[in-house]
């Protein structure tokens, strides 16, 4: 990486001026482990534009790349101060600064970038505020640079490789994590960061961790739950109910379920009679032609044998 050969001023936080006109992607992955810089409280806004002002030619315009960023799936949010993006060093939405030369245009379908536009007055800053711009534009950038992160003090880690770790919270649950990205931050097996402040929490009741320490929901109504009716799975818990003929649901132990219960034993009771009455006479009637078969098979091999006998005698 070359991103430290244009630094002209290097205040406090170690903030850098890369001159190099580049898409915001590739701005990312031009100064790692350095990250593009945040704009999330008024002291480093103020360091920010003390550092332009410093570092540049007098012009009247300057347009630089911040690490803030909106995803394709997310939505733009106008009254939220960072508009719905994120800062794209710890996937946070938190600023002080709320600061825009223009509400971003409502999307939940297109990724969208931002960038810091200043205006001067020779040296002085006169102007400035974010914009919300296509990720493939081009501009200088202002990044900070910054230190892998150390190896989660949760429970215990045993290394897996030299960039991850298998984490064994006190609970005993175990979760992966592998340092990787720009920013370089721990991040489970799909990439998201990782809230190293809560990844070893314990879930409330009728949830369990996931495989990347999110607390999700139990089905409780899987096989071999206790309810005689219908199980309904619900947000950490589950409700036993019964259905009337409109599918409205009771609980189980309601009056209307065990009216439904009566009802359903009645109704067994009034269909099982009936097929036990048939079955019945149908058991009869196979009995009866039996026997009735088997009588005239005898009464006719007796007549057929005094038939041959009478003729023995005749002869």
């Amino acid at each position: 990486s070359q991103c430290c050969m244009f630094a002209d001023v290097v205040p406090p936080q170690n903030y850098t001026i890369q001159h190099t006109m580049l898409p915001f992607d590739k701005a990312m992955e031009d100064c790692s482990p350095g990250v593009l810089t945040t704009l999330a409280t008024e002291q480093q806004a103020a360091e920010i534009l003390r550092l332009i002002s410093m570092s540049v030619p007098p012009q009247r315009q300057l347009t630089f790349w911040v690490g803030l960023r909106k995803a394709k799936s997310e939505c733009v949010v106008l009254d939220l101060p960072l508009r719905g993006f994120r800062w794209t060093e710890d996937g946070s939405q938190e600023s002080q600064v709320d600061r825009w030369l223009g509400d971003p245009q409502k999307t939940c379908t297109t990724t969208r970038c931002a960038a810091l536009q200043v205006e001067f007055n020779q040296s002085v800053v006169t102007k400035w505020g974010l914009l919300a711009v296509p990720c493939k534009n081009s501009y200088k950038f202002i990044y900070k640079n910054t230190t892998e992160p150390a190896a989660p003090g949760l429970g215990s880690g045993t290394t897996l490789g030299s960039r991850s770790i298998q984490v064994t919270c006190w609970s005993g649950i175990q979760l992966q994590l592998h340092c990787w990205g720009n920013p370089a931050v721990w991040r489970f097996l799909d990439d998201s960061p990782a809230n190293l402040t809560a990844i070893c929490q314990l879930c409330a009741g009728g949830f369990q961790k996931d495989a990347f320490g999110n607390c999700v929901d139990v089905d409780e109504c899987s096989p071999g739950n206790s309810c005689r009716f219908t199980c309904l799975n619900t947000l950490g818990s589950y409700r036993c109910v019964c259905s009337d003929e409109n599918g409205k649901h009771y609980d189980e132990g309601s009056a209307a379920c065990a009216d439904t219960e009566t009802d359903n034993n009645s109704l067994l009771s009034g269909i099982l009679v009936p097929v036990l009455v048939v079955v019945a006479v149908l058991v009869l009637l196979v009995v009866v032609v039996v026997v009735a078969v088997k009588c005239c098979l005898k009464k006719r091999s007796k007549t057929r044998s005094e038939k041959m006998l009478m003729k023995n005698k005749d002869g």
